[in-house]
């Protein structure tokens, strides 16, 4: 009976986990897809990226979602900052300019070569 109850108890640790990694790569995906398609809509090609990372998972003291940055060839040590919000569905893009991290509103914002397309603009 006991060697029954650790076997349940085990499968039961094992499919909870193998959903939650599903879980994690879905959101994962999802927000990839929706981040490289806003960088396409912002109006950064692929040939102006000169290095990406790849999606980060949000920290413990980040917003929640993911995160990628994109550096650029024509804007030197400054990069841009895409964060997906699945909580609200959507990418918010940010830049850090001269060492600070600034939103589009920003003064600083407007050094960047590559400003927002109508698209993204609200």
């Amino acid at each position: 009976m006991k060697k029954k109850l650790m076997i349940i108890i085990l499968l039961i640790i094992v499919i909870v986990g193998v959903v939650s990694f599903g879980n994690y790569f879905i959101d994962r995906y999802t927000a990839e897809k929706k981040i490289d398609s806003y960088i396409e809509d912002y109006g950064i090609s692929k040939e102006d990226i000169s290095d990406e990372n790849y999606p980060l998972f949000g920290s413990l003291n980040s917003p929640p979602g993911f995160v990628k940055i994109i550096y650029t060839k024509d804007d030197g040590e400054n990069f841009y900052i895409f964060e997906y919000d699945e909580d609200n569905d959507r990418v918010d893009v940010f830049a850090n300019v001269r060492g600070n991290e600034v939103s589009m509103d920003d003064e600083f914002f407007k050094e960047l070569k590559h400003q927002p397309s109508d698209k993204v603009l609200p």
